[in-house]
């Protein structure tokens, strides 16, 4: 309390009890004017429906802080004054109370409406039965004992922290724990250093002494990983000491006192909630584990047996070697699939709203990005099972003539006769026309077919017979079966001729067609016959007629002229 002058004067025991009776008479009359308003009957009361008796809503609760502490909470309204307004009030006094000389006393005076929180002397609060924790069954007592505790503890910080001595010896203790921060950094990032070159060194050592490649990309990785393990023991140590210092340092002051201890409560909650957390998903990570572990052993032992199936030591419910990888292939995505569907349930956080809408996200991704490369997968596989090709065929892919090299799972490789290797995904091969060279109902071996197209005034038996001999003189074609020509169309102006004759290497097409075209010349040439097809732009004066005595052709004598043949627009 204080003086009509502003002049501070320390209670004694006569004060107290003034205090008291001052408080007491304000309560009652206050009391007082409650009941007799309470008693008079007004227009509201008499107009009022019948649920005007319902109890008010209850007040919020608003907690008392000085020096950044938390005093107590007051959840009931006294007097007509709220929680927010009497814990507004309480700090005002304890901070007016902490002002004045001297280190105040927290103190207690019972009254009938509760318990009278003293300050030095003063009256700084009020504490009702209404204020107590109803939840945790708290008492006036315990109230009181914790009230005292917290608002005793945060005077005392606040009168050392007022203190210039003790204000210049945090300073002081703060400054020296960030020298010794740094130098731990500083000791770290040398360690860094010198663990980094003798590890290079060791690395290097091992690489050069090594043959194997394989072996050397074991090491690489283990240099990798070890490089990635290092920096992440680096980090933790940095945060570690950085939390420690940061920690101290607010311990120093007062008024930071509790950020300290409520960083070293969160450092401790929070490995503690990391280890339940990791304890509880442990049965969850063995049963996936196990699952996982299963598919493995099932995939590798289909593995196996298919290598034994591709090797040839046997067959396997119709599959035969050209079959063995791409069916072991399929069998190990569907397996992969249903352990992965069978595992998830078990993996921490599968259950989450986050986990779940992720796994949609991710299927939508696939199922909108991923539908050319499932079309392309599913055409590989098509062309497998459908045998419309192997590998080693000569085939013909659109305009692209090779050899197959490899029927992927989402391209076929071929490499064609100037030995350079083309790519063409599945979806094309199956959307045109395959023309396999290396399929022949007569066996090994590939028929080849040329034509020419001949005017109608030569003979046709001595197109015949010069294709036929053009064919005979061709190395590489076989005689047996026999070549032979067909007249695939009478034209207006001329006759298609097509030669067809066998060879038993397909890879020399190109070069059997090329001598056999050469030969084709010449034996024409040597006949007098002309290739280039005649056009007419009006009919000649006599009819374009063979003589029967000419049909079997007159060889032309050595050193005689050509018979005149129309050139094209004659």
């Amino acid at each position: 309390m204080s003086t009509a002058n502003g002049l501070a004067l320390r209670p004694g025991p006569v004060r107290h009890l003034r205090a008291v009776l001052l408080a007491t008479m304000l309560i009652a009359g206050m009391a007082l004017a409650l009941s007799a308003n309470a008693a008079l009957p007004t227009l509201d009361d008499v107009t009022a429906p019948a649920d005007a008796d319902a109890a008010p809503p209850p007040a919020a609760e608003a907690t008392v802080k000085f020096f950044n502490r938390d005093i107590l909470t007051l959840r009931s309204t006294f007097l007509g004054r709220s929680p927010e307004l009497r814990a507004r009030t309480a700090e005002a006094n304890i901070e007016r109370v902490v002002q004045l000389p001297g280190t105040p006393k927290v103190e207690f005076q019972n009254i009938p409406q509760g318990s009278m929180l003293m300050l030095g002397g003063q009256l700084v609060g009020m504490v009702t039965p209404d204020d107590l924790d109803a939840l945790n069954h708290e008492t006036m007592d315990q109230a009181r004992a914790r009230i005292a505790r917290n608002l005793g503890q945060a005077v005392a910080a606040a009168e050392r922290d007022h203190a210039p001595r003790q204000l210049i010896n945090a300073i002081l203790k703060c400054l020296m724990a960030t020298v010794i921060a740094a130098l731990v950094m500083l000791v770290l990032l040398w360690l860094r250093r010198q663990v980094e070159s003798r590890f290079q060194r060791w690395i290097e050592g091992r690489v050069q002494t090594l043959r194997q490649e394989s072996t050397r990309h074991v090491v690489t990785s283990m240099r990798t990983f070890v490089n990635w393990l290092k920096r992440l023991v680096l980090w933790l140590v940095a945060l570690l000491v950085l939390e420690e210092w940061l920690r101290y340092v607010l311990g120093q002051f007062g008024f930071t006192q509790p950020w300290s201890q409520r960083m070293t409560g969160w450092i401790v909650d929070l490995f503690s909630s990391w280890g339940q957390a990791i304890a509880a998903a442990v049965p969850g990570l063995v049963a996936a584990f196990v699952i996982l572990f299963l598919a493995r052993v099932l995939t590798q032992t289909l593995g196996m047996t298919f290598r034994a199936v591709q090797s040839g030591r046997f067959q396997l419910f119709g599959i035969d070697d050209q079959l063995a990888e791409p069916t072991r292939k399929l069998l190990v995505a569907v397996i992969w699939l249903f352990a992965v569907a069978m595992a998830y349930p078990y993996l921490p956080g599968a259950q989450t709203d986050a986990f779940k809408g992720l796994s949609v996200l991710v299927g939508l991704m696939i199922s909108l990005g991923a539908s050319s490369i499932v079309g392309q997968a599913a055409g590989g596989f098509t062309l497998l099972y459908a045998r419309t090709m192997a590998i080693g065929d000569l085939v013909r892919i659109g305009d692209v003539d090779g050899q197959v090299l490899q029927i992927g799972l989402f391209t076929t490789r071929l490499r064609n006769l100037m030995g350079v290797e083309i790519s063409i995904p599945n979806n094309v091969v199956l959307g045109g026309q395959l023309h396999n060279y290396s399929r022949n109902p007569d066996g090994p071996g590939l028929w080849l077919e040329t034509g020419v197209t001949i005017g109608y005034d030569s003979p046709w038996r001595q197109v015949h017979r010069l294709l036929l001999d053009a064919a005979a003189k061709t190395a590489k074609i076989q005689q047996t079966p026999a070549p032979y020509v067909l007249q695939t169309a009478l034209s207006d102006f001329y006759v298609e001729y097509k030669l067809r004759a066998r060879i038993l290497e397909p890879f020399l097409r190109p070069f059997v067609l090329t001598e056999l075209h050469s030969h084709i010349q010449d034996e024409f040439n040597a006949a007098g016959v002309q290739i280039m097809s005649p056009n007419y732009e009006a009919d000649p004066e006599l009819p374009k007629m063979v003589a029967p005595a000419h049909w079997e052709g007159v060889p032309l004598q050595e050193g005689a002229a050509p018979a005149h043949r129309p050139h094209k627009h004659e």
